[in-house]
């Protein structure tokens, strides 16, 4: 009994040495009624001699500053420990540096307003009953100043919790339900002015912009869009570009982010966050993203702008380098990098709302000078040794520090590349053998998803070839769902598709038929989720909205996301694919891919006409084509033509013998019910898939979906 009393009063004792005099206050929240898997924010000031050293740094000269710097924590760390008294569960949040904000239109900005409590934690409790807090803040290190602890209690509510993966089923599941994240990528404020391709380094972000695009934002989840992708880039969501460990200037980015978040968070409404765009790292910027790369690169002086005129980044200052790579192989800029991402994770790590973080986008732009055809990453050079090197070191450093540092593990982590496509590779570059030339990003144990960049135009990207079983990945097969299912029994890892067009420009002379060919088609490929890339813009002078493709998406997204399709692919035994020519035609022009329950009793998929592409589909002649991104400069698949099932029948195999099923098929346009048949199946279980004619035309049914039941 005496031991179990020191026990207990030890961490009084303890705390009564250390306490000095630090309140926190819950920020507008009832502390007897806090909703389950929705945003606690706490608040608190430090004292007087603490807050006038942080404001001596925050005002100080840049690049010199003197003081306390509230965003390293090697300076000042401040954390909130919660305890679930039933469970016994246990999470520390991170506190971070808040300054309040408010858009003032009137003379376009952002005006910073005095904060009462300007350091904040963010934790979204997932267990309902009573909990209890206390803060403890570190300064130079050192352990200076505690809180009594407080106790709270959560109710439940309708806000749903974290993004899991189920290994089993191999879906991603959000409170125990399969969902098959399927949107658009609104990747940040792009409309109207937007400091992407200033080249003005005097230039500011107009307060229009943020407004427009959080109103975007809001049209698509009251559509019915509930996942998203979005990216934190330098032009106007990043946290620190100009100055390394200094995020005050960019407060107002972090303040328009929560309101995204807010949204996000009342509609359940899933984001997909990347946390650095890769201009960042680039040698010089694609797109004419000058202003926003790594340094000051230039590699023509008679090209336009003649310059660059833009100021170098922060980390190429702190470094003083002009190798972007030296930003990742350093400790001292890892360092930072992690504090940077240290503040993210504090500050919106916390919500249900994020779905999964991406640690960057498009590693292959590492060190690259597209205008100079400089691509070290994919080179089989020394230069191309420390491009893939940097990338891996990276992605083992954030992993370890965001999942073991700092644990907050409630987050999937995720790490992009491009697809590899072929019929054996595995890696996302280009060359097949060398093993000096191996990126292995993927194979990091804290690397939990493997995201996809991927555009192609051609309508054979899917299935390419296929000579062996439709249930089958043979040697020779070249197909989108063997080689993800390549990658996740190399890897272990779901794969899903971040950006996935069919590239530049093709979306308008398609008007838009592409995104709907592709994400109609993407699940029977093993992908756990998918994104469209070209659907955010609106270009009020040419009339451009490419909005206008958010219907059918959300549609799709609503198709995959049903009861039924759900309950087909948790149970899924294989999928399959099938390819043939049609008459006397050169080429295969029609496919399925399907999805076959263990049991055999049900199975879902697609057929499609590949003549019906973004070539057929943009309605011009050969010769228009010829001066767009659409022309395919393949012959066959530039004819529209109308595909029967017969006489070349193709089958759905894998199902029971000598059974009755029920095919049920639905349009490509609405998604409703267009005709139905009833066919048994053969011996091996081979069903003859006995579609409507695919009409290669929009407002027929050039892609059908079909559903097909044992019947009684």
């Amino acid at each position: 009994m005496r031991v179990l009393i020191f026990v207990l009063l030890f961490p009084v004792v303890a705390f009564a040495q250390n306490k000095v005099n630090l309140d926190f206050e819950f920020v507008d929240q009832e502390p007897q009624s806090v909703k389950q898997n929705a945003r606690l924010e706490l608040g608190l000031t430090l004292p007087d001699t603490l807050m006038m050293s942080i404001k001596e740094f925050i005002y100080g000269q840049p690049h010199q500053r003197t003081g306390l710097n509230p965003f390293v924590s090697w300076e000042l760390d401040i954390k909130a420990h919660f305890k679930h008294r039933a469970s016994g569960e246990k999470f520390t949040a991170i506190g971070f540096w808040y300054t309040e904000v408010q858009r003032n239109t009137s003379y376009n900005r952002w005006n910073y307003l005095h904060t009462e409590l300007p350091f904040r934690v963010r934790y979204a409790p997932p267990k309902t009953g009573e909990w209890e807090v206390y803060f403890e803040v570190d300064v130079k290190g050192m352990p200076s100043y505690f809180s009594a602890p407080k106790t709270f209690n959560v109710v439940s509510s309708t806000y749903k919790g974290h993004v899991t993966y189920n290994k089993q089923t191999e879906y991603l599941e959000r409170d125990g339900r399969t969902i098959i994240p399927t949107g658009v990528n609104l990747p940040f404020p792009s409309n109207k002015n937007n400091l992407m391709y200033s080249i003005d380094k005097e230039e500011t972000l107009n307060v229009e912009v943020w407004e427009a695009y959080h109103d975007q934002v809001k049209r698509y989840i009251d559509q019915g869009g509930e996942y998203f992708r979005m990216f934190l880039h330098p032009s106007s969501t990043e946290i620190e570009f100009e100055e390394v460990g200094y995020y005050h200037s960019r407060q107002n980015f972090a303040w328009e982010i929560d309101r995204i978040i807010d949204l996000c968070e009342e509609s359940n409404t899933l984001i997909q966050l990347d946390l650095m765009y890769h201009s960042y790292f680039m040698k010089l910027g694609d797109y004419h993203q000058f202003r926003f790369d790594f340094s000051d690169h230039w590699y023509d002086e008679k090209a336009w702008p003649f310059e660059d005129r833009t100021e170098i980044s922060g980390y190429s200052r702190l470094l003083n380098t002009k190798t972007p790579s030296d930003m990742f192989l350093s400790e001292l800029g890892m360092r930072y990098l992690k504090e940077r991402a240290r503040y993210i994770m504090a500050r919106w790590g916390y919500s249900t709302s994020i779905s999964n973080v991406e640690l960057l986008c498009e590693p292959w732009h590492i060190n690259e000078n597209p205008y100079a055809s400089d691509t070290p990453y994919d080179s089989l050079t020394k230069a191309g040794d420390i491009a893939r090197k940097a990338i891996y070191e990276y992605h083992k450093q954030m992993t370890s520090f965001i999942k073991d540092s700092i644990q907050y593990n409630q987050k999937l982590l995720s790490a992009v590349g491009r697809f590899p496509a072929g019929k054996s590779n595995i890696y996302s570059h280009y060359t097949e053998r060398d093993p000096d030339f191996i990126d292995s990003t993927w194979y990091l144990d804290e690397v939990d998803m493997i995201t996809i960049s991927y555009y192609s135009k051609s309508p054979e990207k899917m299935l390419i070839s296929k000579t062996n079983s439709n249930n089958e990945c043979g040697d020779n097969e070249n197909s989108m769902a063997c080689t993800v299912e390549r990658l996740k029994r190399t890897y272990g890892k779901p794969v899903i598709m971040g950006e996935f067009d069919h590239g530049d420009d093709t979306y308008e002379c398609s008007d838009y038929q592409g995104h709907y060919i592709d994400v109609m088609r993407s699940p029977y490929n093993g992908l756990v989720g998918h994104y469209v890339w070209a659907a955010f813009a609106i270009y009020d002078d040419t009339g451009r909205n490419e909005e206008v493709s958010w219907p059918r998406i959300i549609a799709t997204k609503n198709y995959f996301n049903s009861d039924w399709f759900l309950n087909t692919v948790e149970n899924k035994g294989v999928l399959g694919r099938q390819k043939e020519k049609f008459e006397q035609t050169n080429k295969d022009i029609v496919e399925t891919q399907y999805i076959v329950t263990e049991d055999k009793s049900t199975a879902a998929g697609y057929v499609y006409n590949r003549t019906f592409n973004i070539n057929t589909a943009a309605g011009m002649s050969l010769e228009q084509l010829a001066e767009t991104p659409c022309a395919l400069n393949a012959p066959v698949f530039s004819t529209p033509l109308s595909v029967s099932w017969k006489p070349q029948r193709m089958h759905v195999q894998g199902l029971q013998s000598f059974t009755k099923y029920r095919i049920v098929f639905y349009s490509y346009v609405d998604h409703a019910f267009i005709f139905q048949a009833e066919v048994r199946s053969s011996i091996l279980g081979r069903l003859k898939l006995v579609h409507p004619v695919l009409i290669p035309e929009k407002t027929k049914n050039p892609l059908i979906w079909y559903r097909i039941e044992k019947m009684n």
